[in-house]
């Protein structure tokens, strides 16, 4: 390429130029910008070759590309950059005008370096080029690429290099992928670039292998200023052609003003005391420095700007500085700030050395303490320490004799193993569960009955049967004067207190407590544990908890069973047959520890919400014991005895700050918690007291009283509403009562029906009855004639919600999302009552020839069960009969065809959802009399409960046809629950159990 240069020494150029691309090439972690180093090479052949020694040349060539590859940043100048230069501006006068792309006519040559008026500006995105450096472009725009390759082909090798204002955002930053660095490349406009730049001479371009683009060779020579851009078309264009004009640096030495020998001498004591803290300058020094010419200002800034690490702008303004004086200055002051990074840098670096030596140290001298210890007998091997470690953790334990063979065989085992092998650390850690297990060992039961009875009153209100349950438990043991398990199953709604209630029956127990949740749960592996095959294998739950606990009976609570999971890595449900069959879990074998462990101590503890869910297999082994959830007063009396009491001592509240008084609780409980626990209710208590809290501290307020007209400001609109939707029945409607996971609920059947039109069309009204609407029919024809047979109206189909049946009346429709065996009871119902209503009144055949509608309100609800029976056969006799039933009648039951009514579960529920709204008169099935009978004296008082085994019993209840219903005095005021709590005196038995 430059093999016509006047200047001799230069003619051997392409052979250096070969041997800067191959030593200046980055790899694709490359540090920014690099700066090639060609001092050294320069001055190897600057001067004239004695005796033609090509090959000492061409030694001294690859030595500076390779110091240049090492110092990655290094700058390059002194005389070789000048020669060059002189080369090169010779070149150009004997070459003649550039391509239609570039200058439209021949430069001028001033100072050796050839003169364009108007050139291609390449923006630059990391570092300015200072001039008299030669510099490596990585460059992966391929348009870029190949527009510079071929300006180089048509002869212009000098174009513009501009800073870009703002660095471009790099695609590592979104994808954390490491690429190739970017120097320059395009931009959509020309004032993205700076004005002030370099004229830069392409010397070579050196393609990647693996990707687009490649790497520039550059040679900077002066600088320019853009003036703006030519009239040529941009558009045709990668690179913006612009105008420029050259900004000459006066060549005056230090000694000629004192301000910048001052300058000068700074910053040279700034360089050596860089180079002796940063390995970075010091490179620099042994590539660069050394053999640069320090005497010109202009020289000096832009070599310490050239291999300075500071900020992109910083750089620029110092390229930009036309004033030599203020050029120096900010020199100097990048200079310092260079220093600053390598006093810190030097100082993390000793730190780290300093740190890694202390431990070196550390190691070494506890290798040679270990080693002295060995020799004079004062410690044995770490292996033998292990061993006599698991000897001494089973030395007091009653080991069962497989177990005892296991550990022996491992212990054995583990003596002849290195300590360094992979099978060490395995059968150390199995050992460490083997020898950690409480064998033999248990805890003493507490024999005080009386004591245990009042833990349980002091951390729970009510739960009388599981109370009851747990002393009986504990009577055996005594009676006995053993340890024994047991497995018992809490279902209830949430919130009553089931799993707390564990915790409390561990501490009357004076047993260890441990409890997981199974809700969820998929892998037997959790339970069993995993074989020691596998990688991290661990043993199960229940030896985990036998761990924990430190002995062989802890109590052990199985939360949420009900919400176990099953798919393809296995049934936990199956895994629960053998650990909570007590004629089994004596030998429970976990999968990791492959040795029996007797379960048979444990006091399992098993919470449920519903006992639906539970597999027939294991609930046969489960002691179930219901909770059914509080009732008013309970609720009154667990809330001024546990839950303000407790939120007081959370919020830091004392009796003088707030009042809460009776009633606002008994509005709490009636209106914004009717749930079956008391978890809602904690949850407005705890509103209101902070809320309390926050105007006392913000408003200082000394006393907060918490009235009911101002309750709606601590708490909020009430959540529920009264479940009645009618004060009295009309005929058609019957109030019925049901079971859900969070309690009792009351529920409406409503029914109603429209006779078919006759055959003039005439229509029937609703609750006609048949004979009377046929008689009005005749007359009606009488009057007007017979209808031609072309008007008589069309048997409209069935839909697929209406049931037809041609023989015995119109189609039946049913709504309120029932489930198929609530709707199986709605035709049950229907077809008893067709029959029945016959019994009763033979002439009626309404519910023959009607279309009936039955529907159960709130239809977003989904409702199932069969207890719905006699409600629904109720509310269709009504409208049969066209009569209400008695006031504050609720019903529940299931229905046969043959009229019988059979038993139904949830009877405190239900029992409690009727005292809510009030209805007195209750009917239940005879077989749930002895259910009834169990409840507590104060949730069934004020109650008129009758039993019916056969539905004749229930018309007669319903209808008010027995003497029973008749007799009874008139409803005065509402249930007791409904009262004021001041007025609500709290059951004797209850206060005493808070």
């Amino acid at each position: 390429m430059l093999t016509r240069l006047s200047t001799p020494a230069l003619r051997h150029w392409p052979t250096l130029r070969s041997s800067v691309s191959s030593a200046c090439l980055p790899h694709q972690h490359a540090r920014p910008p690099v700066h090639c180093s060609l001092t050294s090479a320069h001055r190897s052949f600057a001067g004239r070759r004695k005796g033609g020694d090509h090959k000492r040349w061409h030694r001294h060539a690859e030595h500076a590309a390779e110091e240049g590859e090492a110092a990655d940043g290094s700058a390059a100048g002194g005389a070789g950059a000048a020669e060059a230069a002189s080369g090169e501006s010779a070149r150009a006068e004997g070459e003649g005008s550039a391509d239609s792309g570039g200058a439209s006519h021949v430069p001028s040559v001033i100072r050796g370096v050839p003169h364009f008026p108007q050139l291609f500006a390449v923006p630059l995105f990391r570092k300015p080029a200072f001039p008299g450096f030669y510099q490596i472009l990585q460059v992966q725009d391929k348009e870029v690429v190949d527009f510079l390759l071929d300006l180089r082909k048509k002869g212009q090798e000098f174009v513009g290099a501009f800073l870009t204002k703002e660095e471009p955002k790099s695609d590592d930053e979104e994808t954390y992928v490491a690429t190739l660095r970017v120097d320059a490349g395009k931009v959509a406009k020309i004032e993205d670039m700076y004005d002030t730049g370099s004229i830069i001479h392409v010397l070579n371009f050196v393609p990647h292998q693996n990707s687009q683009g490649g790497q520039l060779i550059v040679m900077p020579h002066k600088r320019i200023r853009m003036l703006g851009p030519t009239d040529m078309d941009q558009k045709s264009n990668v690179l913006w052609n612009v105008k420029v004009e050259y900004l000459q640096d006066e060549m005056i030495k230090f000694e000629k003003n004192t301000t910048l020998k001052a300058l000068h001498h700074e910053i040279v004591a700034t360089l050596k005391e860089l180079l002796r803290t940063s390995y970075f300058y010091k490179e620099h020094f042994e590539s660069v420095i050394r053999f640069y010419n320090l005497d010109y200002p202009a020289k000096l800034a832009d070599l310490v700007a050239g291999i300075s690490m500071a900020k992109r702008e910083e750089l620029q303004n110092v390229l930009a500085e036309e004033n030599i004086e203020q050029r120096l200055s900010l020199v100097l002051e990048i200079a310092k700030k260079d220093l600053e990074f390598a006093k810190l840098q030097s100082q993390v670096r000793a730190q780290v050395e300093e740190k890694i030596s202390k431990e070196q140290r550390k190691y070494l001298l506890m290798e040679q303490l270990k080693s002295i210890k060995r020799e004079l007998g004062l410690e044995k091997d770490d292996k033998e320490t292990i061993i006599q470690g698991f000897h001494d953790a089973i030395k007091d334990k009653t080991v069962p004799e497989e177990a005892k063979k296991v550990i022996d065989h491992e212990l054995s085992r583990l003596s002849s193993l290195e300590m360094s092998s992979s099978e060490f650390n395995v059968c150390r850690t199995y050992l460490e569960w083997l020898t950690s297990l409480p064998w033999g060992h248990h805890t003493d039961d507490n024999q005080d009955i009386k004591k245990a009875e009042q833990i349980l009153n002091e951390d729970h209100y009510g739960l009388q049967d599981v109370k009851d349950r747990i002393l009986e438990f504990m009577a055996v043991n005594v009676l006995k004067g053993d340890v024994q398990g047991k497995i018992m199953c809490l279902v209830g709604p949430p919130g009553v207190g089931k799993t707390s209630i564990g915790r409390s029956v561990a501490r009357a127990l004076d047993r260890k407590f441990y409890r997981f949740s199974l809700g969820g749960l998929f892998d037997v592996a959790e339970l069993r544990g995993h074989r020691r095959t596998y990688v991290g294998a661990m043993p199960g739950k229940l030896i985990q908890a036998l761990k924990a606990s430190g002995s062989c009976n802890p109590v052990i609570l199985l939360d949420e069973v009900d919400k176990l999971g099953r798919d393809f890595r296995g049934d936990p449900a199956s895994a629960l047959l053998e650990i909570l069959d007590p004629s089994q879990n004596n030998t429970f074998r976990d999968h990791y520890m492959d040795v029996p462990v007797d379960l048979s101590k444990v006091l399992f503890l098993c919470t449920a919400n519903t006992s639906d869910t539970i597999p027939a297999p294991l609930l046969d082994r489960l002691e179930i014991i219901r909770i059914a959830g509080y009732v008013f007063q309970e609720k009154m009396a667990i809330a001024n005895e546990y839950l303000i009491p407790q939120t007081a001592t959370a919020t830091g509240l004392k009796d003088d700050q707030i009042e809460v008084p009776q009633n606002v609780i008994s509005r709490l409980v009636r209106d914004y918690a009717r749930e079956a626990g008391v978890r809602n209710l904690l949850k407005l208590i705890e509103k209101v007291y902070r809320k309390a809290a926050l105007k006392i501290v913000k408003d200082g307020e000394e006393m907060v009283k918490v009235a009911l007209d101002n309750l709606v400001k601590f708490v909020g609109q009430p959540t529920f509403f009264s479940d009645r939707l009618y004060e009295e029945t009309p005929p058609g409607v019957v109030m019925g009562l049901a079971w859900t996971q969070l309690g009792g609920a009351t529920l409406y059947v409503e029914a109603t029906g429209r006779l078919k039109k006759d055959i003039r069309g005439g229509e029937v009204p609703v609750n006609t009855q048949p004979d009377e609407a046929i008689e009005a029919s005749d007359e009606k024809e009488s009057d007007e004639g017979e209808e031609r047979e072309t008007d008589k109206p069309k048997k409209r189909p069935p839909s697929d919600d209406e049931t037809p049946d041609s023989s015995m009346g119109g189609p039946f429709k049913v709504t309120g999302q029932l489930g198929s065996v609530m709707s199986e009871s709605s035709q049950i119902a229907l077809t008893f009552t067709r029959n029945f209503v016959k019994t009763i009144d033979p002439k009626n055949s309404f519910l023959d020839q009607a279309t009936i509608h039955l529907h159960v309100p709130e239809g977003a609800t989904p409702k199932d069960g069969p207890s719905a029976g006699i409600t629904m056969a109720t509310a269709l006799v009504s409208l049969a009969v066209n009569k209400p039933v008695v006031r504050d009648l609720a019903m529940t039951g299931e229905l046969t065809l043959t009229g019988r009514v059979l038993r139904i579960g949830g009877v405190k529920e239900k029992v409690i959802a009727a005292r809510r709204e009030n209805a007195r008169i209750l009917l239940f099935p005879l077989d749930n009399k002895k259910d009834y009978d169990e409840l507590a004296d104060y949730i069934k008082e004020g109650l008129h409960v009758f039993f019916v085994s056969h539905y004749r019993d229930v018309y007669n209840y319903a209808f008010g046809l027995a003497d029973e219903v008749r007799n009874l005095p008139a409803r005065e005021a509402p249930l007791p629950e409904a009262h004021s709590a001041n007025e609500l005196p709290i059951p004797a038995a209850a206060a005493n159990a808070a």
